[in-house]
């Protein structure tokens, strides 16, 4: 009888997995960046009908991840785990990351959670000296791809746990406001997995140069539900 030992290693080489396991948890909804306070807009696009089911919610979402925020908020992750331990570096990313912000509520959204990120982040020793991080507001791609390094999660996981994460936000998001049933929802994370893998293979050859975006409707989105009369969520 022959037996097989198949081995999980995670970036840094251990066989353990345990850059695996602190990514569950850094990627978990029950992490403590308050990620179920915003909508990214989305809240604004149901009220006006331009989401209203499945269907509608994929066009939607989908578009960011190809043409908007969530395609750049990938190239600034791949930036950020790329600067490595280079502080220097991982601030200027954190400060083009913040004048990429299309309107206060997107910038107040990317920062509280980034800055809320690093913070719970601390517990497992994956984050730079508060010292080091002072004097920069660190947005949540950016605070992501420096953790998701220094934790020793590998490039390609690290991106895609990232791209998961905010997808999997705004499908939330939707099964609360639409409403959604779960089961939708859940159809919704699988109908993105094959874009979620693309846009990361995009990501990992594309640089700061590359920002930029189109989706107009969504930038308008974020701006109009500053001043929505009934709102559930902070974004």
């Amino acid at each position: 009888m022959v037996t097989t030992a198949i081995i999980m290693t995670d970036a840094a080489g251990n066989g353990d997995g345990l850059a695996f396991l602190r990514l569950l948890s850094w990627v978990s909804p029950a992490f403590p960046t308050g990620g179920y306070a915003y909508s990214h807009g989305l809240e604004w696009a149901v009220e006006q009908g331009s989401v209203q089911n499945v269907l509608s919610l994929t066009a939607w979402v989908g578009a960011l991840l190809q043409y908007g925020s969530l395609r750049n908020d990938l190239i600034l992750l791949n930036a950020a785990w790329q600067a490595g331990h280079d502080m220097a570096r991982l601030a200027e990313i954190a400060d083009f990351a913040c004048a990429c912000a299309s309107s206060r509520e997107r910038y107040e959204e990317t920062v509280y959670q980034g800055e809320a990120f690093l913070k719970a982040a601390a517990v497992w020793q994956a984050t730079p000296d508060k010292a080091e991080c002072a004097g920069t507001r660190w947005p949540l791609p950016v605070a992501q791809g420096m953790v998701f390094r220094m934790g020793g999660v590998a490039r390609p996981q690290a991106l895609l746990a990232g791209g998961y994460a905010a997808v999997a936000a705004l499908v939330s998001a939707a099964v609360r406001l639409v409403p959604l049933g779960q089961t939708d929802g859940l159809r919704a994370l699988a109908g993105f997995e094959p874009a979620l893998i693309v846009a990361v293979e995009k990501a990992q050859e594309q640089t700061l140069d590359d920002i930029g975006g189109a989706c107009f409707a969504s930038d308008l989105a974020a701006m109009h539900h500053e001043t929505q009369e009934t709102r559930l969520f902070r974004t």
